[in-house]
């Protein structure tokens, strides 16, 4: 039974004040309920408990239809008449108290935006599971994990597990589809022995979420050890804390580090550089991939210097134990799938898993103000009036103080804050608080309903059940503002975004936009310092001090470090140098910061004999430097557009993240809920709800360098082999025998009627952690290049058109069936007599091969 509706609200201010407490609910309801019990503290004040009451009001009314009403009693510390009216809400007295009711609200009077918001009240969700799981996402994950979210979750899972040491994986998956699960379905099996995969993240909220994410599915799994377990590398951690990391790092046995870029470049380098020659460092997994293109040039430069550590890693690692990458990202422009590329691909082998889409959920709300008063009093009524929970962004760290003060002052009390000023405690309490939960991650009273952030809250932070983006501000960047609108409707179910502009915004946000990158005579100075003072190496290779200085400064600073790292970076942008493995001056500490005064040392190769002409630096060093800015502002400007509505969000949107790869166009498949362009052109909303629905997208199969086929010896030349059983008992007994002994060599592809999920869960579990990938919609028959397992139990049954077409193809194709199934292009003959064949039995028992 719900405990998030009409009736339990009521449930609720009947007992108050005393009782109500104590009454189970969820969603709104428990939040409406943790308000009341809050304003006795001054925890909350009235227009949290106004807002709440009116949001369960709504929802009752979008998921029945019929417009009720909720009794409250008149007390000196709930809203009075007046204040009920302000927020909206309509008020008869009654003998009770006051009889409540809803009255809807759109921005500028937009009617069709009215009927719209309904559906984020009702709450439904259009998502459906409805593409099986493999056994390994199963095996891995735990056995409520049945259904993939998407075919490009599926895909991206696959493409993860099969990929070979030293590969390099970059997966585009729309925000809410299982990002994080992709990774952990290879990342947990590959470690459980023993190993290590390091997941670097942006921020310490999203690595202190992605840690309680971790800890919560652990013990979800029964895995109490491990979810007792650190695994964000944070400032905030104590000294012995970090320290036991690093040894445990050295021992292989963290299974899972959560840090920042710069922890790899100090607190956790020589620990990781010991994993990777141990062979013990399995993954790593760059979380929002997107900012190492955005923040690398200028903003945290370290981003860029990941994959100089990569390159060591893989240089060190014995043989077949090199570390898999895995780039991810909600979106990604052309630009930045060839910096991932370019910058984390090869030695081994580069896939792109293409599965971008725009988000169905958000319905688009734009209001343009002529001043900033009235922009602010918009976003006053905004956030009154749309649903909860919430987030309000703005751009700088005074406006989100400010922001915060202001809504205080007109009576809301649930709200908190959190900027890159925030202290790790502070990122805590906020994620808590908001969620309802205590420190260990346990359900507790929520404590938050509005979060007033800047652009430091929010990268890849999991609240599922976000139901409001708010914009008081204009975003620098098309990506900035679509990354934040993708903190709502995680769930799958409707949510809103507002955006509300006034004068001057636009001004502050291409003042932020522009990036401040060093020019080409003073970089050309700092590269002649640096290079002059280098120690060559016997490979022609130089050794860099970053602590050099340009002759226009005299003293040392962390300014002066950043701005050689960033100059370097910019240089290998432009083809010109190639970074290599960062180290550490012997008497560095392992806490030292990058920008520290005992600075890192970087290994640099010049890719080019001309880097002592100032005229062919200044040329290659330009072009890139105009391209980097020009890409800035084109992000701006998509922005405006979409601000302007001349277009639908999801072609502006569609077309600013479309990408070429391998010789074609991949593009973002279009879906948009309501916006304002679709609204005013009376475009009309399907039954999905949805004003304009594409194509879900389907990446192809991965197409990874293919081990040695153990089974090529027995199918010669032919690309088929007949694996024959006469008795039923051998079939049940030695297929999971086969299936295991494949994937321990490789071989992972199995499919067919005769595929029980009994037979592949016991062959997954014990082939673990080998992935086995079962093709259980057929999808691959026409599509696998590689060598695929096909088993039919039934010699009655008629082979399938796609079977019987892949058997005549050049692609390996081992079929396991009855004797005397017979050959679909000649009926009177068994089909083993036209094939090459063998006995089930006996290969299973000749396991040599």
């Amino acid at each position: 039974m719900s405990l998030d509706n009409w009736m339990t609200a009521q449930s609720i201010w009947r007992a108050w004040p005393h009782g109500h407490a104590d009454i189970p609910a969820d969603g709104t309801c428990r939040r409406l309920r943790d308000a009341l019990t809050g304003l006795a503290r001054g925890a909350a004040q009235w227009r949290d408990v106004a807002a709440l009451t009116r949001q369960v009001l709504l929802e009752h009314q979008a998921r029945t239809n019929v417009q009720e009403a909720l009794i409250v009693p008149l007390d000196p510390t709930l809203p009075d008449a007046r204040q009920w009216e302000s927020a909206r809400c309509a008020t008869l007295p009654t003998t009770r108290g006051l009889r409540i009711s809803a009255k809807p609200w759109a921005p500028s009077d937009d009617e069709t935006a009215e009927a719209d918001l309904r559906q984020v009240y009702a709450g439904e969700s259009r998502r459906v599971l409805t593409v099986p799981a493999d056994p390994f996402w199963t095996e891995a994950l735990g056995q409520q994990f049945t259904h993939y979210t998407s075919h490009g979750q599926r895909q991206a899972a696959r493409t993860v597990a099969t990929a070979p040491p030293g590969a390099t994986v970059i997966a585009c998956l729309p925000t809410g589809q299982g990002k994080t699960e992709v990774a952990w379905a290879s990342v947990l099996p590959a470690t459980r022995q023993g190993g290590v995969a390091i997941m670097v993240v942006p921020t310490v909220v999203l690595a202190l979420d992605m840690e309680r994410r971790l800890r919560q599915h652990l013990h979800d799994c029964g895995d109490a050890a491990g979810a007792a377990r650190t695994y964000a590398y944070t400032g905030g951690l104590d000294d012995a804390t970090k320290e036991a990391i690093r040894r445990d790092i050295r021992a292989a046995e963290q299974r899972i580090v959560i840090a920042a870029p710069e922890a790899l470049m100090t607190g956790l380098n020589s620990a990781l550089d010991a994993a990777a020659a141990a062979g013990h460092l399995t993954h790593l997994v760059i979380d929002e991939a997107h900012i190492v293109e955005q923040w690398g040039n200028d903003f945290r430069p370290e981003f860029r210097a990941i994959a100089a550590k990569r390159r060591s890693w893989l240089e060190q690692a014995p043989p077949g134990r090199q570390v898999v990458t895995v780039a991810m990202s909600a979106t990604l422009t052309a630009t930045q799938v060839q910096t991932l590329a370019s910058t984390f691909g090869g030695p081994g082998p580069v896939e792109l898993v293409w599965a971008s889409h725009t988000r169905p959920e958000p319905i688009y709300l734009i209001d343009e103000f002529g001043d900033r008063d009235d922009r602010d009093a918009a976003v006053l009524e905004a956030v009154g009036a749309l649903p909860r929970p919430l987030i309000l962004y703005t751009t700088t760290r005074e406006d989100a103080e400010q922001w915060c003060n202001r809504l205080g002052q007109v009576g809301f009390g649930r709200i908190t804050r959190l900027t890159g000023e925030s202290t790790e405690p502070e990122r805590r309490a906020v994620i808590a608080g908001w969620r309802g939960e205590d420190t260990t991650g346990a359900p507790a009273a929520t404590r938050f309903d509005i979060v007033v952030g800047t652009s430091a809250f929010g990268l890849g932070v999991d609240m599922p059940s976000v139901r409001t983006i708010v914009h008081a501000c204009l975003p620098e960047t098309i990506d900035r503002y679509y990354q934040e609108v993708g903190r709502g409707g995680r769930d799958g179910r409707p949510c809103v975004a507002y955006l509300a502009t006034a004068p001057g915004d636009l001004n502050l946000a291409e003042r932020i936009n522009r990036m401040v990158l060093i020019g080409d005579d003073r970089g050309w100075l700092r590269w002649q310092a640096m290079r002059a003072k280098a120690r060559w190496l016997p490979d022609s290779r130089l050794e860099i001090d970053l602590v050099q200085l340009p002759p226009h400064l005299r003293d040392e600073s962390a300014r002066n470090i950043q701005w050689n790292v960033r100059l370097l970076n910019l240089m290998e942008r432009a083809q010109l140098i190639r970074q290599e493995a960062p180290a550490r001056r012997l008497n560095q500490s392992e806490e030292a910061s990058p920008t520290s005064s005992h600075p890192v040392v970087r290994v640099v190769a010049e890719l080019d004999g001309r880097l002592n002409d100032p005229a062919y630096f200044e040329q290659a060093f330009n072009a890139q430097r105009q391209l980097v800015q020009e890409q800035q502002r084109s992000a701006l400007r998509q922005l405006s557009r979409l601000v302007n509505g001349g277009r639908c969000v999801a072609d502006i949107l569609a077309e600013y993240y479309g990408v070429r790869w391998d010789g074609g166009s991949l593009p973002t498949a279009r879906f948009c809920r309501s916006c304002p362009y679709c609204r005013r052109t009376t475009r009309t909303a399907g039954a999905s709800g949805l004003r304009r629905r594409g194509a879900e997208p389907r990446p192809d199969c991965a197409h990874w360098p293919e081990p040695p086929d153990p089974l090529a010896g027995y199918r010669g030349g032919s690309s088929m082999l007949s694996i024959a059983w006469s008795q039923r008992s051998h079939f049940d007994d030695l297929v999971p025998d086969l299936i295991e002994a494949l994937a321990r060599r490789g071989y992972v592809v199995v499919g067919g009627p005769g595929l029980s999920p009994a037979v592949v869960r016991r062959a997954q579990r014990r082939a673990a952690p080998n992935p086995i990938v079962v093709d259980g919609d057929a999808s691959m028959l026409g599509t696998y290049a590689g060598p695929l397992l096909w088993l039919v139990k039934d010699p009655q049954a008629p082979l399938s058109s796609a079977l019987t077409e892949r058997l005549t193809g050049p692609e390996p194709t081992y079929l396991v069936h009855p004797v005397d199934l017979l050959d679909p292009h000649r009926p009177d003959t068994p089909l083993r007599y036209m094939n090459k064949s063998v006995s089930l039995d006996i290969l299973v028992r000749d396991s040599g091969w």
